[in-house]
């Protein structure tokens, strides 16, 4: 697979992104604003959903990455990308990159909430997680997962209002805890 062009390459570009901020601005959330490189590090599996593109190895994608030249002037600036022994892809944005989220991107109202939720309470309910969701949006899902899953339950907002990412709850001797997913890495996980 050869390069991306047009209309293509920017819907690309503009989903990676989005989801980049995200996962910056909820780490900011949780661990407050330092000016520095952050590392993501994403399975090829999941990079290649994000990015609609199929390439079947790491190696492969890396290179893609490496060619496609709308990675390099980017709201974050430059994006580097280098493969890591486990088949993983880190993605690296600069210290301007996590700067610009802190400053020019608003704080997701709902993922504060819910961030501040798990942060207050460490032993929360299933019922308590569900009325932080109600909050926002009284057309959220929560499912209990099968009994052989790495996850209790799962919530989201079926309309992506007010964001798309599934949240797949834990609660282990006491504490509850949260991992979001893509609507992609989500089917995925559930069909390991």
């Amino acid at each position: 697979m050869h390069g991306l062009r047009g209309d293509d390459a920017d819907m690309m570009i503009e989903r990676f992104m989005e989801n980049i901020i995200e996962q910056i601005k909820e780490a900011q959330l949780k661990l407050g604003f330092v000016k520095e490189v952050i590392r993501l590090y994403f399975p090829v599996s999941s990079l290649e959903n994000l990015l609609q593109v199929h390439y079947g190895s790491g190696v492969e994608l890396l290179a893609f990455l490496e060619k496609e030249k709308k990675f390099t002037d980017t709201v974050l600036g430059e994006i580097k990308f280098s493969l890591c022994k486990d088949d993983r892809i880190e993605v690296c944005i600069s210290p301007e990159g996590a700067a610009y989220v802190h400053e020019q991107i608003a704080d997701p109202v709902f993922l504060k909430h819910i961030i501040r939720l798990f942060q207050e309470n460490h032993h929360l309910t299933v019922e308590e997680i569900c009325a932080c969701f109600a909050q926002f949006n009284e057309h959220y899902v929560c499912e209990k997962m099968k009994p052989e899953a790495d996850f209790d339950y799962v919530l989201y907002f079926p309309d992506q209002k007010p964001d798309a990412w599934y949240y797949c709850v834990k609660m282990e001797m006491g504490h509850t805890i949260y991992h979001r997913f893509t609507r992609e890495d989500y089917y995925a996980l559930i069909q390991e």
